[in-house]
């Protein structure tokens, strides 16, 4: 029988259980053994629960309206979207991997798969020191699926989390092992199989991942694709996924959220449309990006009732980066239709045609008409395209400075600390947040207080 705990390279999977719940318990002991329900942008519907609110029957994205009094008879805690927190805590969670695993893929806000090398059989024990130490360092629990594969480490975890393994901790340590654990996994559970693909599966009397890893592989291919065959493969024990890189650069940047409240003047989306553009060029900035295409969508009710989406563009060439520039356009492209009178519920910006700073196209042609017009009305044409060169060089220099500094400023005191004025015309469309936790962690003003008698 294949040792498969000897195998060269080992993956766990590493997941916090009920992210959202365990980040807004890590610092409210009040409501650690209380239900708790997170909920949605403006409070729409139920996002996250814990293992109680799950027993009580609530499916993932019931809208708030239908429990509300379900929570209150119950006395289950709701708290809004707190993602200042959340994100936060993540960074903690991974850091706290980091210390046990140099080598942690991320791959959301509360998963990573650990890569380790030469371990053998003391890695189970290894992992339950590591599970033992994050909920000791960040308050959060999680648990840890290990196999050969990413498919089948998550197909262990799944497990790990289900069954309430000792420790946490759950290894596919042989081929017996992975019989076992696939025979009782259904095939919708798979990762990247979902419900879809399960239903045709079915079709062709392939229930679990049991089922799926002793298929045809060329049938496979043929009917889903190379993406399930790989997916098959990993469950066979032969590695064959890899994943992108969370750094990896975007070839679209999108920012956007439904109001708070139906709005209907103009500056009270213009405020909107400001913020979302400062936080789209933050990502910008992250990635050395420039944008040669913004597109400003809204959504507005038609005089019949219905929701329409209506989108106004700017180009630019060469791209930019600049917020001041990148905000005019914005104010430009959403007059373009806006329609007074209407009700407006959301509103979102799009960076696209994204290019590297460093690699960006510049506009040859553009800057030799502007020096033949300055030689057409100058008596001394060389002077002058001189001067009119240093002019637009001094002028991008200071603009480029400038942007600098308000990232900088934000960097160091908080997001929003220092914006452009379009960006607080209005408060109007903020998202309807009336169960927020304070930021713990993020905002020195919300630390909390401890009182002795």
């Amino acid at each position: 029988m294949k040792r498969w705990d000897h195998c060269a390279t080992q993956i766990a999977l590493v997941d916090v259980n009920n992210f959202y719940v365990s980040s807004e318990r890590a610092f409210d002991p009040v409501i650690r053994h209380k239900p708790v329900a997170v909920y949605s942008n403006n409070d729409g519907c139920v996002i996250a629960r814990c293992a109680e609110v799950k027993a009580m029957g609530v499916k993932m994205g019931v809208p708030e309206f239908e429990v509300r009094d379900l929570f209150r008879a119950r006395g289950v805690v709701a708290r809004s979207s707190n993602y200042a927190l959340y994100h936060d805590m993540s960074m903690r969670f991974v850091a706290s991997l980091e210390q046990f695993c140099p080598q942690v893929e991320q791959y959301s806000i509360d998963e990573s798969f650990l890569h380790f090398h030469g371990f053998g059989a003391g890695l189970a024990e290894h992992c339950q020191r590591l599970v033992a130490a994050v909920q000791q360092w960040t308050s959060m629990p999680c648990c840890a699926g290990i196999a050969p594969t990413r498919t089948l480490a998550k197909a262990a975890n799944h497990f790990a989390k289900t069954l309430g393994v000792p420790g946490g901790v759950l290894q596919v340590g042989s081929e017996y092992h992975r019989q076992q654990l696939l025979k009782q996994l259904p095939v919708g559970e798979v990762w990247g199989v979902g419900r879809r693909i399960a239903r045709r599966l079915a079709m062709l009397d392939i229930h679990t991942a049991w089922d799926l890893a002793a298929a045809h592989v060329p049938t496979i291919r043929k009917a889903f694709g190379v993406t399930l065959e790989r997916t098959l493969r990993e469950l066979q024990g032969v590695p064959c996924i890899e994943l992108a890189p969370l750094d990896q650069a975007k070839h679209e940047i999108v920012s956007g959220r439904m109001f708070g409240r139906r709005l209907t003047q103009f500056d009270d989306v213009m405020a909107a449309v400001a913020n979302h553009v400062q936080l789209a060029g933050e990502k910008l900035s992250a990635q050395d990006g420039v944008t040669g295409r913004l597109t400003v969508s809204v959504q507005a009710r038609e005089p019949g009732g219905d929701w329409r989406y209506l989108s106004g563009h700017a180009e630019f060439r060469p791209a930019v980066k600049d917020l001041q520039v990148l905000t005019a356009a914005a104010r430009s492209a959403l007059k373009e239709v806006f329609l007074a009178g209407r009700e407006y519920r959301r509103a979102s910006v799009c960076f696209s045609a994204l290019e590297r700073a460093r690699e960006q196209q510049h506009d040859l042609f553009g800057s030799a008409c502007g020096d033949r017009d300055n030689r057409d009305n100058q008596d001394n044409p060389s002077q002058q395209n001189n001067r009119v060169q240093q002019n637009n060089l001094d002028h991008h220099d200071h603009k480029e400075r400038l942007s600098a500094c308000l990232a900088d400023i934000n960097q160091r005191f908080g997001r929003g600390g220092v914006v452009l004025a379009s960006a607080r015309l209005s408060d109007e469309w903020q998202m309807k947040r009336a169960h927020l936790s304070p930021a713990y962690t993020t905002d020195f003003r919300q630390l909390p207080v401890a009182r002795t008698g």
